[in-house]
């Protein structure tokens, strides 16, 4: 197994989840949702006495996780409604007549953001985790502890797809951006290592002698090639 899959096990900790991203069930002829490869989405587990299933589903949808949506990286707000809401703000005119909430002083043409949408699904999970034991997911043994996490459903960088059965699922790309943080404080505390050593007068000695620097802290470490056991 590849350092990723074992990170990506090590993360999730699902007893019977295949990685998406090794997953031979998804249809590779699956529409890609969005402009872009990656999108920021929040997303959760198919459960079928939540989501529902029918004889039209994708047999193996309980191994995916299913996009709940997708939002404007830099704003945080929810795609289908980030162009209307930047065409709108570009109008001088209709910001003049923006009608404001009496109450509250909120814009009655306020976008939705992903903390509201976050919000909402963590409330609902925390109403239905103790009803989940009695009906246990097909595929996840301890989905039931998955759901009690309090990050369970949190902000994820995503490639979203359409299967021909039209749900709309997620493959989870953050695990990289946690390798890539981890990695590289490895790297740097090496790095700072090699130049405290670079700094020892037997160090500057032999590089004056030999044009070099002794074999110990020759080799200074960097991007370059950071992930390369990764793969």
């Amino acid at each position: 197994m590849s350092p990723f899959n074992q990170s990506m096990n090590q993360l999730v900790s699902y007893n019977n989840y295949v990685n998406a991203d090794a997953n031979p069930n998804i249809n590779i002829n699956a529409l890609r949702i969005g402009k872009t490869r990656f999108n920021l989405a929040l997303c959760e587990l198919h459960y079928t006495p939540m989501h529902g299933k029918t004889s039209n589903s994708c047999p193996n949808i309980e191994g995916h996780f299913l996009v709940i949506d997708t939002f404007n990286g830099p704003t945080g707000i929810i795609m289908d409604e980030y162009e209307e809401y930047t065409e709108y703000n570009t109008d001088e005119e209709n910001m003049s007549d923006t009608d404001e909430d009496e109450n509250n002083g909120i814009s009655s043409n306020a976008p939705t953001h992903i903390s509201h949408i976050l919000d909402l699904y963590q409330r609902e999970y925390a109403t239905i985790e103790n009803n989940v034991e009695s009906v246990p997911h097909t595929k996840i043994r301890n989905y039931h502890n998955i759901i009690r996490r309090p990050n369970y459903i949190k902000p994820e960088i995503a490639e979203c797809f359409e299967l021909s059965t039209q749900e709309h699922i997620a493959i989870i790309k953050t695990i990289w951006i946690k390798l890539i943080q981890r990695k590289w404080k490895k790297v740097f505390a090496l790095k700072q290592e090699i130049l405290q050593q670079r700094c020892s007068p037997s160090s500057v000695y032999a590089r004056q002698i030999t044009g070099k620097w002794p074999d110990h802290c020759l080799n200074l470490p960097g991007l370059k090639g950071m992930l390369s056991d990764l793969l």
